[in-house]
């Protein structure tokens, strides 16, 4: 059985808004990073944050749940809602996070258990009526909530492959009123704004740490340190959190989906797992020598599945993408 994943990707991603989080007024603008090139030489071009990408494999497994109306996996009310408050539930109509044990999380949804969570919460009040006065007679402090979770998922940013070009452009768009034209001192019908759209060769590297999902950190060293009971149900998390990767690789990431689909196109996949224990990250596709240093990188017994026009011989080759994700959830 799988214990530790790693993907590397190279893709062509063409007019891409996958990071407007810049913005002035009427104006967006895509998100330029600073960094060097094999040569070491400083160059700037559009990347993408690994936060988007994580959000949008999150999003993945959540729509994959939701739409198998015969699957038995949970989420919690926040990760059911698709918003990023977890654990989360609702209470008197309002969404709040919850702390809870990290059984009880794990149990209960699926994306707590993969993407992990954050629970800071400061106590209610200073001192309570209710509590105990201690020996000097002062009322004793109530304690808040600190607990984390470390996601068993993570990514690299989008980054361009070094040696082929990037384009943007800023474009602009317009937002008409159906109710025709407005009376004179109200807001104009037509709301004119700008957005920058990107275009280039990607990369990115993402790894799964399969044998701890499921997994309550306070429970290693007991017999079987895990939350979820029912072995199958192990193994269906497993899956989708492998089958959420196909979502990110057909374009489905970015805020604006309604009107700006990534025209994207998989160019290599190398999927590196192991049935020992952990692997270390691939080296990014972004290099011009990623695949060959990526092999000799990894340990004695790593098994390796590819997609793409030169495979490896220590690699098997897979002509589509489905085959290439029928491989690995075979070895689930």
């Amino acid at each position: 059985m799988i214990k530790f994943l790693t993907f590397a990707v190279k893709t062509q991603i063409n007019v891409h808004d996958l990071n407007n989080e810049t913005g002035a007024g009427n104006v967006t603008d895509i998100r330029i990073m600073e960094f060097l090139d094999e040569a070491g030489n400083r160059i700037e071009a559009p990347a993408v944050s690994g936060r988007m990408l994580k959000h949008w494999h999150q999003e993945g497994i959540r729509q994959l749940i939701l739409k198998n109306t015969s699957t038995s996996l949970r989420l919690c009310d926040g990760c059911k809602a698709g918003e990023p408050i977890r654990p989360g539930e609702f209470k008197n109509d309002k969404l709040v996070q919850v702390g809870k044990p990290e059984d009880k999380a794990i149990q209960e949804c699926v994306i707590c258990d993969i993407h992990g969570y954050l629970i800071a919460q400061e106590a209610k009040s200073e001192t309570s009526e209710a509590q105990p006065e201690s020996k000097e007679g002062t009322k004793t402090k109530k304690k808040g909530i600190s607990q984390r979770r470390n996601s068993r998922a993570m990514f690299s940013w989008l980054m361009p492959v070094l040696g082929y070009p990037t384009a943007q452009r800023q474009v602009i768009h317009t937002r008409v009123s159906q109710q025709g034209a407005m009376a004179e001192g109200e807001v104009s019908a037509q709301m004119i704004f700008n957005k920058s759209y990107a275009s280039g060769i990607y990369a990115f590297v993402s790894a799964i740490d399969v044998e701890r999902i499921g997994l309550v950190e306070s429970n290693l060293g007991l017999v079987d340190p895990y939350a979820v009971d029912d072995h199958n149900e192990r193994k269906e998390r497993i899956k989708i959190a492998i089958e959420s990767y196909r979502l990110l690789l057909s374009g489905q990431m970015g805020a604006s989906l309604s009107h700006s689909i990534p025209h994207q196109n998989p160019i290599e996949i190398l999927v590196a797992y192991s049935d020992k224990g952990p692997l270390p990250f691939p080296v990014s596709p972004m290099y011009s020598d990623w695949l060959k240093k990526t092999i000799g990188l990894m340990p004695e017994g790593t098994h390796f599945v590819y997609f793409g026009p030169e495979a490896p011989d220590i690699a098997l080759k897979k002509y589509t993408i489905e085959e290439l994700f029928q491989e690995i959830i075979s070895k689930v």
